[in-house]
């Protein structure tokens, strides 16, 4: 186990919360809810408010006509439509919106296609465009991918094939020659919020396809009801959870309002089924339950397999059907597990003690350091570098690159960013330098992809490091934690613990209430081979807690001798055999 010294910080202080955050403008009667609500910028209780009624118009999405005519014109003319998605939780649930929704909207034809990571790599390429045309459609829907399709696009063009991108990752400086992108992210889009995850971007795009069948008498001369697209939110949340991305208010409606509908058991048989294998009770679900055991299991038959046996999982109408799918997820993910333990492992090797300041000016040139930060093992699975990469950056407080050889030869890597610094804009930076370095790249701030030669490896690692040095020289001090500050241990109650369970969909940009405190270490002891179990005192306090370190040990290392320690926790209810107690998670522990 290494200890990595972290500057912890409070966000900013409130001297009188009452004075500046006014019960009558902010009725929450807790004054620890008041106080983490203000410091994620919320000034009213509107801010607060997930009901529908307050979740953005489609209006001002870039292309939203457009979009909304070619695919209604698909449906009334009974064309055959095809829905290329994407190998991971989002583009999974993305994919099932799409063949759930058109098929309740009386589409004739509506099938789908994914990339198999192995074979195709990500998106719209041409291999996954000759694949689509073998299904011989009319037109062509991308989920969660497509904006940097170009030749994919193409191949489909030159057969005749109508193409409609729906992405929400960033594009480039030229566009794909589509019939119509939707992308909250396109220049000049002027719908609300640009934080819309894939699955999200698609259901947008049923609201207004939905509305314009109705205007066409669509549903009318059917004799049926335009369908009720909230029957979908739970999709929507799933998939918005998973991929990460900015709880605006926007999408923390969307999450909101999926959950609720979990919680009722009004949603697909799959997400009860996965829900049941990874031992959550689906009426008392949060949205940390959506990220930290359903995701999982999905994204595990995209990282070893194939995402098609989730997306069917997620398909199925069927009890039964439903939970032999996601047994099948289940054992993915533990096989996903074992490898992803081995190679993180193996990796932590590498990286050893490294950490910000290793990055100064005299180690300008040293290979071995750019190859901690750039890592690559011939032998490493592709389909786990990601969550590798994220398990290093977490050790390090650094960007890190986990590199994997694919069938073809070629690199794939996932990056997994800090705060501050923009992943994908600093990978658009190195290709920019170093034209035909970089095969492809795409992502968002905090994560990305991209593909190299082999050859190119020792060119990118130089030209990688020394753009996270230009980063560290510029922004500083970023080896820190932001907390929301300590709690008296009056306040490290089972109501207030209960209270920040209930009260907040939190995720990127809306962070979970984080704490940081001393502690006197009663007890500590392994569980799960991996994790630390700790029984915790507060100075001064009467009252234990028991707290948990989840990863914070190599496989079949001892407990660390610990007497007192300083950290950064969540306050947690754990639920046994109907009891219910304060539990710590720690977030990260140091020595004192």
């Amino acid at each position: 186990m290494r200890f990595r010294n972290k500057k912890i910080v409070s966000r900013p202080e409130v001297r009188d919360i009452g004075a500046a955050c006014p019960s009558g403008l902010f009725p929450i009667q807790s004054e620890l809810m008041r106080r983490i609500f203000w410091y994620r910028g919320i000034r009213d209780m509107e801010e607060l408010d997930c009901s529908l009624a307050g979740m953005l118009s489609p209006q001002g999405f870039r292309n939203g006509e457009a979009a909304t005519d070619l695919l209604s014109r698909a449906i009334v003319e009974g064309e055959r439509i095809v829905i290329v998605g994407d190998y991971d939780a989002d583009g999974a649930t993305a994919t099932t919106l799409g063949v759930r929704a058109l098929r309740a909207f009386g589409a004739a034809d509506v099938r789908y296609i994914v990339p198999d990571r192995f074979k195709h790599g990500y998106g719209l390429s041409p291999d996954i465009a000759a694949e689509a045309l073998k299904e011989r459609p009319d037109l062509v829907i991308t989920v969660d991918n497509g904006i940097s399709s170009h030749e994919g696009v193409k191949c489909l063009k030159e057969q005749g094939v109508r193409v409609l991108i729906t992405d929400h990752h960033l594009p480039g400086d030229r566009l794909p020659e589509a019939d119509a992108i939707l992308n909250p992210n396109l220049q000049g889009c002027e719908f609300g919020s640009k934080n819309l995850a894939g699955v999200g971007v698609m259901f947008y795009l049923l609201i207004m396809v939905r509305s314009g069948l109705a205007s066409r008498g669509w549903f009318e001369a059917r004799g049926m009801s335009p369908p009720n697209l909230a029957v979908y939110l739970d999709l929507v949340a799933l998939g918005t959870v998973a991929d990460m991305v900015p709880m605006d208010r926007n999408n923390r409606i969307l999450v909101s309002q999926g959950i609720s509908r979990i919680r009722e058991g009004a949603c697909c048989k799959g997400i009860l089924a996965l829900l049941e294998v990874s031992r959550k009770k689906h009426e008392r679900i949060v949205s940390t339950d959506l990220g930290f055991a359903v995701a999982p299991r999905l994204n595990a038959s995209g990282r070893l397999e194939k995402i098609s046996t989730g997306i069917e999982c997620l398909l199925a109408d069927d009890d039964a059907e439903a939970l032999e799918y996601a047994r099948r997820l289940e054992d993915i993910n533990r096989a996903r597990k074992d490898i992803e333990k081995e190679m993180r492992e193996e990796a932590a090797a590498i990286v050893g003690d490294l950490s910000l300041s290793d990055f100064t000016t005299e180690s300008e040139g040293d290979d071995e350091l750019q190859s901690r930060i750039c890592l690559y093992d011939p032998k490493w699975h592709q389909g786990v570098n990601g969550l590798v990469a994220s398990r290093m950056k977490d050790l390090t407080g650094l960007p890190v690159i986990v590199f994997a050889r694919t069938e073809e030869g070629c690199l794939t890597g996932s990056a997994r960013s800090i705060k501050g610094l923009h992943i994908r804009d600093l990978l658009d930076t190195i290709s920019c330098q170093n034209p035909g370095l970089i095969i492809r790249f795409g992502g968002h701030a905090m994560a990305a992809g991209l593909t190299i030669e082999p050859a190119g490896l020792e060119t990118f690692r130089t030209a990688y490091r020394e753009q996270v040095e230009i980063f560290l020289r510029e922004q500083g001090d970023v080896d820190m934690i932001e907390t929301d500050g300590m709690l008296h241990p009056d306040e490290m109650s089972l109501d207030n613990a209960e209270s920040i369970r209930e009260a907040g969909i939190w995720g990127q940009a809306f962070p979970v209430p984080t704490f940081f405190g001393n502690f006197h270490v009663r007890d500590a002891r392994v569980v799960g081979d991996i994790h630390l179990k700790m029984r915790l005192a507060v100075k001064g306090g009467e009252k234990d807690f028991d707290a948990i370190a989840f990863n914070a040990l190599n496989s079949g290392e001892q407990a660390p001798r610990l007497n007192r320690i300083q950290a950064v926790y969540q306050l947690d209810v754990n639920e046994f055999r109907d009891r219910k107690g304060v539990q710590l998670l720690i977030d990260y522990f140091t020595p004192l």
